[in-house]
């Protein structure tokens, strides 16, 4: 019985052990945020939120590759209806935000991206004169040349005065 026990732990080990191995997709990971409070911009300036995401590819060519861009918001004006779904605003088309060009294929290529999201990544939902202020948060993602998408690097909530 004794011999059986010790071999389960030594199993159970080993199996543990493997799970801090490289995934063989790609990955992506929120590192760093400038804030989650963005006050309303006096005229002459606009909102400006610093995202840096680290990301890793086995494949490693992610040269001009984009990185997809989701807003998910809430209001907290009586105008949206609370068992609705959230408004949302995805960049599909991938134009906002893209790895640099020249950056080197490498396999098993990591590094980080620091992304600037400005007005048009702020566009408000405003529902009424009541309403001063939105919840977002913002996910981002991509997908390799081979046609594997990365996990999802989620912010945490960011309120934006209006």
């Amino acid at each position: 019985m004794k011999k059986f026990g010790g071999l389960a732990l030594l199993l159970l080990f080993l199996a543990s052990c493997g799970k801090d191995k490289v995934g063989s997709g790609p990955a992506l990971k929120l590192t760093d945020m400038s804030g989650n409070y963005l006050p309303l911009p006096s005229t002459s300036q606009s909102y400006v939120l610093y995202v840096t995401l680290e990301y890793s590819a086995p494949d490693g060519d992610l040269a001009g590759l984009p990185i997809t861009i989701q807003k998910l918001s809430s209001s907290d004006s009586l105008c949206l209806d609370p068992n609705q779904q959230r408004p949302t605003m995805v960049d599909s088309s991938g134009t906002l935000f893209a790895f640099p060009t020249d950056l080197p294929a490498t396999e098993n290529q990591k590094g980080e991206i620091t992304l600037k999201l400005t007005e048009r990544e702020f566009v408000r939902n405003k529902c009424g004169t009541q309403d001063t202020l939105e919840q977002a948060v913002f996910r981002f993602w991509f997908r390799d040349r081979s046609g594997n998408v990365s996990d999802t690097a989620e912010t945490g909530a960011i309120t934006i005065e209006k």
